[in-house]
């Protein structure tokens, strides 16, 4: 082992000019020479490009299969490379998986070139470059290499619904008391040359200047999630830069958040922001209503475990207060509802589940239900269609051998049996029933079992579960024939 092995194994991972200091006083060298040690070391890995000085993170291959990296990376990215700090903290705020729409929103760089700043696209090209996040054409993801953990895209898409019918909302709001002009606003629009989770001309007196030329609404969103000062930097960033233009127009800027830490509130307050609390935007129900369904989504199982039926009584409200808003998540509170049948027996459950098979092709377990002697892996489709061949073809072919491989890969499953279930509201067709029948009736190695209106209603009428049945009749399935 090399002394830079060695102190990098008793001090974990380290900045290159720390690790400098450290190697030229245990050999007995200079500074410079150290350096140039470091920068010829092939038994250690580096995260360059990020850190001011031409410096680098340096740890080596145990540090990151123990998740040791990522928590210093942030530290040392906020330290000395704050501009590219704002990307690992969107993504820490929204569990290690976000859209590029809402990432463009809550990183400070441009999406239009800029003088003196990296555009957005550059700049995660170097974060995909370095192996910290992962692209997958839509989300940006926080590479399992620096954190494992699983990641659940189908609860983020959920979140960004929600975001995004809450924007709908304000939206609304502004326009109908002429904050904006009637027909100016725009959802991820662009202004300054950085985008926006909602933009609107402003008519308002106040915000013309001498030509009197109109000013600008400008918003973001965050919700869900606690939210303290250094959360909210990259919205102050944003504006600081649009300010520093010349002719700079007069702006009206809106933090959306549905809770927040004194310091943030008081640190946006200081920059003449003005927070739009959900509650006092929309009103107490709204708000507490809207509250339920984010704790529920943020915490799938451990929601369904301590209060099975909490989201059934969140379906009723929703169908009050904000039917949009229901119909627009009908597929994510269906897997709550297949996750409410195998709960109640289950040693554990997790509900969107995702993994990366060994070609790092990204698969997702809409429920996955670990019992004493087995493991049901379910996939969901909270439909009013009926689903096709292809996407049974794709199932059997694609996801399901994924989601074996991975399996077996996991020591504590090795022992119990392997089970597959499709289960979907809006029926199969022919052709997809066909060839599920043919599984059903060939894999010899693993159960596979599906569900259709029928066959989901007596699941429910077996369980005894009256208020399920309610909810299912109501609102997941065709009316029965």
């Amino acid at each position: 082992m090399t002394t830079i092995e060695r102190i990098l194994k008793r001090k974990g991972p380290l900045i290159s000019s720390e690790l400098a200091q450290l190697l030229a006083k245990a050999g007995d060298m200079s500074v410079n020479t150290a350096s140039q040690n470091i920068s010829r070391a092939k038994e250690v890995l580096k995260i360059k490009g990020f850190f001011k000085s031409n410096q680098s993170l340096i740890y080596l291959q145990a540090h990151a299969d123990e998740d040791l990296v990522y928590p210093i990376l942030a530290k040392l990215m906020y330290e000395h490379g704050l501009k590219y700090w704002y990307t690992l903290n969107a993504l820490q705020l929204h569990q290690g998986i976000i859209s590029q729409k809402y990432l463009t929103c809550y990183t400070n760089y441009p999406v239009i070139p800029l003088k003196g700043h990296l555009p957005f696209k550059i700049v995660m090209q170097k974060f995909v470059a370095q192996n910290i996040v992962v692209f997958n054409g839509d989300e940006y993801i926080l590479s399992p290499k620096l954190q494992g953990g699983p990641r659940n895209g189908m609860m983020n898409k959920a979140l960004e619904t929600v975001k995004a019918y809450v924007l709908d909302s304000f939206h609304n709001i502004t326009k109908n008391t002429g904050l904006i002009s009637y027909n100016s606003g725009e959802l991820f629009a662009e202004y300054g040359k950085f985008n926006w989770c909602f933009k609107g001309l402003s008519p308002i007196v106040g915000l013309r200047n001498n030509e009197n030329n109109f000013g600008y609404l400008l918003a973001d969103i965050l919700l869900g999630v606690p939210i303290y000062k250094q959360d909210v930097l990259f919205f102050i960033a944003k504006l600081e830069h649009i300010k520093s233009f010349k002719r700079a127009p007069r702006l009206l800027p809106f933090l959306i958040v549905d809770d927040l830490d004194k310091e943030a509130l008081e640190l946006l307050k200081q920059k003449g922001i003005v927070v739009g609390f959900i509650g006092e935007l929309f009103g107490a129900k709204y708000a507490e209503t809207l509250k339920e369904l984010l704790t529920i989504l943020n915490n799938a199982a451990a929601s369904l475990k301590a209060d099975p039926e909490k989201y059934l009584d969140l379906i009723k409200q929703l169908k009050t207060y904000n039917e949009g808003l229901l119909g627009n998540i009908r597929g994510t509170l269906f897997e709550y509802a297949v996750g409410h049948i195998h709960v109640l027996d289950c040693q554990s459950m997790e509900i969107g589940r995702e993994i990366l098979d060994q070609s790092g092709t990204k698969h997702e377990m809409d429920v996955l239900a670990v019992y004493s002697d087995r493991i049901v892996i379910a996939e969901c489709k909270g439909k009013k269609s009926e689903v096709e061949e292809e996407d049974i073809e794709d199932w059997l072919t694609r996801a399901i051998p994924a989601f074996r491989a991975w399996v077996d890969r996991q020591e504590i499953y090795k022992k119990k049996r392997l089970e597959f279930e499709y289960w979907s509201t809006g029926g199969f067709d022919a052709d997809a029933t066909e060839m599920l029948d043919d599984a059903v009736s060939s894999y010899r190695k693993n159960k596979i079992s599906y569900f259709g209106p029928k066959e989901i209603r007596q699941k429910v009428k077996d369980m005894g579960n009256k208020k399920l049945k309610e909810a299912l009749d109501n609102y997941f399935l065709k009316p029965a024939v």
